[in-house]
């Protein structure tokens, strides 16, 4: 991503994990928005940030699952729902 404050972005995922006893290094930004850049340019950009929201649902309740498994499961659904066209 061109020009953006990486260090900014990171100072306040550490602030607010800090906040919610959450560890900071679980945080993999570039992942989330993997996820989310296909849900707002495959779907509607307003399901971008609930996708990351069901992402962190599903693996709270299915913790025996990687996180990629689930961001996958995900995208699936995007790509072949015909209501997501």
């Amino acid at each position: 991503m061109p020009d953006l404050d990486r260090t900014a972005w990171w100072e306040w995922v550490e602030h607010v994990a800090g906040a919610l006893d959450v560890p900071p290094e679980a945080v993999d930004i570039d992942f989330i928005h993997s996820l989310t850049q296909v849900v707002a340019h495959e779907f509607q950009r307003p399901m971008a940030p609930v996708s990351a929201y069901i992402l962190g649902v599903a693996a709270a309740q299915h913790p025996e699952r990687s996180l990629k498994e689930l961001r996958s499961a995900i995208v699936a659904v995007v790509r072949s729902d015909p209501g997501t066209a």
